[in-house]
């Protein structure tokens, strides 16, 4: 299909997150023009802040969400087999205290959408229920689940006090969802090259509608390329937490869509915790019955997450001292005899969920499946994106195009259901070549990241390109070198390195409370 087919305009998606990157390769597989656009950086929002997992919501059947788990699990294995270098099985042990608590509540839940969790922890008739029930809604690309042995449960570390058994089943990680948004955009670059179609993208941009039209302006400090102006064929806001705000943005009336709520995370290397934990992670509840994870991750152990109703700039959102602790007493909980403290943890993030607005109740009734939103009257053909998911961004996309091309008046022609994503392409390795002090990764991916993957500040590299805001050597030399790579390629002033280096350090203290000298 070649791109006239879009004669007005292109497509402008609002959102370089998970989302919007998916959405945008769906549509350059159909030959589309594509523009992808957003605030700050690719993956700058909830991408980098979740939990890391490729699931089908083992919880969502309690409240009787079936399609939507049956949905998670087929792309869960489907990403398993096409995105293999970005996704990895991941062994999930769920500890078990009782037999028999949780049935009421749980069929309450199922059948009402309502009613606590059990106090104490669900039992194993209702485990090994759901279990069955989620072995059979997949695909078999994992094991089926089963009970840890007498003995097994005996070296597992589990708190023999508060459990007398546990359960294993497979889910799978994505280490780095920031570096598979990178795979998705190459993806979208190349699929616009084999369709006939288009793809552009642009960071770091204020976006103002007058009429029919939209003016893209830069707001980066080094980049000032005056205003461009585009006529649409169509707008999909996927911009997360911040979808009212985009729809403020374009003077587009709209009642409130977004109900966000916070999730907060820890990372240790605790020696004890990681041997502990080994190469499974653990889904457990905490004491107010909220399923917690403790994965390994990177070399570490990952632990989440709360579920907090959040009405602030989602960008200021931290984890708060009261969830550091109540993520830190729930892993001691968990493994008493690892006796995690507050220096056992190297860093936090924090991110929020772009729910759907709901009134009062629980925060983990909230549906996390995904709408597709149509604004009516709006001055182009216009779409919001509530909800969904790490893992089911593609079939989101997919939803996206078949609510749009028919109303743009034209035929969805493909998917991307059998497309393979390899992992973000650097450029070439050399096998002899300058490294970034304390963290050996070759300055040559740096020279690359910023030409060719939109880099343009400190942040953008650390956090979501080289992934160097987890490594823990991370060091002021560093940062000063990667500085002098972005004045380089014209991004920051020589004589303002030290100055950004300062603030960017800064930075990650407050945001990931990660010490950096």
């Amino acid at each position: 299909m070649a791109m006239d087919r879009f004669n007005v305009g292109p497509i402008v998606v609002l959102g370089a997150g998970i989302n919007g990157a998916a959405i945008a390769r769906e549509l350059t597989l159909q030959g589309a023009e594509v523009l992808l656009v957003d605030a700050e950086d690719l993956a700058g929002g909830t991408t980098s802040y979740s939990s890391r997992l490729i699931h089908g919501g083992l919880r969502y059947l309690e409240y009787a969400e079936i399609s939507l788990v049956r949905e998670s699990l087929t792309e869960r294995d489907r990403l398993l087999r096409l995105a293999g270098e970005l996704v990895h099985p991941l062994e999930l042990v769920i500890p078990v205290g009782n037999r028999f608590s949780g049935l009421i509540s749980g069929a309450q839940r199922f059948f009402l959408k309502s009613g606590a969790a059990p106090k104490d922890g669900r039992g194993s008739l209702v485990i090994r229920l759901g279990l069955s029930l989620y072995d059979r809604f997949a695909s078999g690309a994992v094991p089926n689940h089963r009970r840890l042995t007498s003995s097994q449960f005996a070296e597992s570390g589990l708190n023999s006090s508060k459990f007398f058994t546990a359960f294993s089943y497979f889910d799978a990680q994505l280490t780095f969802p920031e570096q598979f948004v990178l795979a998705m955009v190459q993806d979208a670059q190349a699929a616009a090259k084999e369709e006939g179609g288009a793809f552009s993208m642009r960071t770091y941009q204020h976006v103002r509608r007058e009429a029919e039209t939209l003016f893209f302006s830069s707001i980066h400090p080094n980049h000032d390329s005056g205003e461009i102006a585009i006529t649409p064929a169509a707008v999909i806001n996927a911009a997360g937490p911040w979808v009212d705000t985009a729809l403020a943005g374009l003077n587009v009336p709209s009642a409130r869509l977004i109900g966000g709520t916070k999730g907060s995370h820890l990372i240790t290397r605790a020696p004890d915790l990681c041997k502990t934990l080994g190469p499974r992670g653990v889904y457990a509840e905490a004491a107010d019955g909220r399923p917690i994870f403790i994965l390994p991750w990177n070399d570490a152990c990952l632990i989440g997450t709360t579920d907090i109703r959040y009405d602030g700039d989602p960008a200021e959102a931290v984890a708060s001292n009261e969830e550091i602790d109540y993520l830190i007493d729930a892993t001691n909980s968990i493994f008493p005899e690892v006796g995690l403290t507050r220096e056992d943890i190297q860093q936090h993030y924090c991110g929020v969920r772009p729910l759907p607005a709901v009134g009062e109740g629980s925060t983990s009734s909230i549906t996390r499946s995904h709408v597709v939103h149509r604004h009516p009257g709006a001055p182009f053909p216009l779409y919001s994106i509530i909800g969904g998911k790490l893992t089911t961004c593609r079939s989101l996309a997919e939803d996206v195009v078949k609510a749009v091309l028919p109303d743009l008046g034209h035929d969805v022609a493909r998917n991307s259901r059998e497309r393979p994503l390899p992992p973000p392409y650097f450029g070439e390795t050399p096998l002899e070549g300058p490294l970034l002090p304390d963290v050996n990764v070759p300055v040559p991916h740096v020279a690359y990241a910023i030409e060719h993957l939109a880099a343009k500040t400190l942040a953008d590299l650390v956090e979501r390109r080289l992934m160097l805001v987890f490594h823990p050597d991370l060091s002021r030399v560093c940062l000063r070198a990667l500085g002098e790579q972005l004045s380089a390629a014209g991004w920051l002033d020589a004589a303002q390195i030290d100055q950004e280096v300062d603030h960017y350090v800064a930075r990650l203290q407050k945001r990931y409370g990660k010490r950096v000298s």
